[in-house]
């Protein structure tokens, strides 16, 4: 199997699943049984694709956090995006004939390049954030840790960071659940060990960033994505467990031609990746609060809380309508030095009352 994970020897006892159909003679309606492993550990599995990526995006954020000390290479950033002059510190990323971009939403491919001239801009100016001034930032509780914000305080390292999270990740494995649980993947046809279906899945499983023996195995996934987040949120949004179930029983399901447990477990993740985003929004709140006199470091978390609502934009199947995220993004103040704690108590509510997580909503 194909993948950046040691795979685990003998897996726990599997379990047994039989999918529910009507009782008939024919033999096409028969019950399928078959076994889910504990682990992601399919014979044919294989999502390095994904995982290339994954890492393609850990050197653009390597480019943008060089925004605290000197001026950030907006070209390099650019040309990793799109995987063109061999810009990658890892030689096998330039040759993979692989690339960010195409895999992304169309409105994200424009939206980033804004993202990346804003954070150079701002590297640019030598001077010490403050309100109404770009530049470097130091908080007031560690000297050490810098962040370079807009004038007025936005971090368009975080926001990048996280846009990319829904224009990319989210994005890919929306589309792979929303055609699974459609049809419209080819499930017959072997190519390369693997049929298109089960591949996509793997793709997708892949982009989500974990172990395969997740979450039993919580070594932090590497860049800080969903991987990380889902579990950041798990005590408030139980993501982890509601996640690899449903890839696991998926991806089975799909291996044996279980057409019904194959559209229930993708609707699943369909919704489980949208409301995990509105509870990564919930926990970038909370931190905003930890710092909220720390205007340098609150300024950034707030980004990161901003560009986690903002990132909705680019799921293609989510519940939540543009007209609500602008109404959600309207909350923030248009400077983020002037953030209140009515203004963050209120996002954080309109939050949790879209995601339906009111009971939980100061614990994400």
């Amino acid at each position: 199997m194909k993948n950046n994970f040691t795979t685990l020897g003998a897996v726990a006892l599997s379990l047994l699943v039989v999918a529910g159909c009507k009782k008939s003679d024919d033999k096409a309606d028969a019950p399928i049984a078959y076994d889910i492993p504990t682990t992601y550990n399919f014979s044919n599995a294989n999502f390095a694709d994904a995982t290339t990526r994954l890492g393609m995006i850990t050197e653009i954020q390597n480019v943008e956090k060089v925004a605290t000390t000197g001026t950030v290479d907006a070209q390099k950033a650019k040309n990793m995006f799109a995987n063109s002059s061999s810009p990658f510190v890892t030689a096998a990323y330039n040759t993979s004939g692989l690339q960010l971009k195409d895999q992304t939403a169309a409105s994200f491919q424009t939206d980033v390049l804004r993202f990346i001239d804003t954070l150079t801009a701002v590297s640019q100016t030598g001077k010490p954030a403050a309100r109404g001034v770009a530049g470097v930032g130091t908080s007031s509780a560690n000297a050490a840790t810098k962040y370079a914000l807009t004038a007025n305080g936005m971090n368009y390292a975080q926001v990048f960071n996280k846009t990319i999270m829904g224009g990319l990740i989210t994005f890919q494995i929306v589309n792979v659940m929303n055609a699974a649980n459609g049809g419209t993947i080819d499930n017959t046809t072997v190519t390369n060990g693997s049929t298109a279906l089960e591949h996509a899945w793997d793709l997708a499983f892949g982009y989500w960033g974990v172990p395969i023996d997740f979450p039993t195995n919580k070594t932090n996934p590497k860049p800080v994505l969903w991987g990380s987040y889902s579990t950041q949120v798990d005590s408030g949004f139980h993501a982890n467990k509601i996640l690899m179930d449903a890839f696991l029983k998926g991806r089975a399901a799909i291996s044996h031609k279980d057409t019904k447990t194959i559209q229930a477990q993708s609707t699943i993740i369909l919704q489980a990746m949208e409301r995990l985003t509105g509870a990564a929004a919930l926990q970038e709140v909370k931190e905003v609060k930890e710092s909220i006199n720390d205007n340098i470091a609150r300024n950034s978390r707030l980004s990161e809380c901003y560009g986690f609502i903002y990132s909705l934009k680019y799921n293609p199947k989510r519940v939540i309508t543009d007209a609500q995220i602008d109404a959600l993004l309207a909350l923030f103040p248009k400077n983020f030095y002037d953030l209140t704690l009515d203004q963050l108590n209120a996002i954080r509510d309109a939050v949790a009352k879209q995601y339906d997580f009111d009971n939980v909503k100061d614990i994400l």
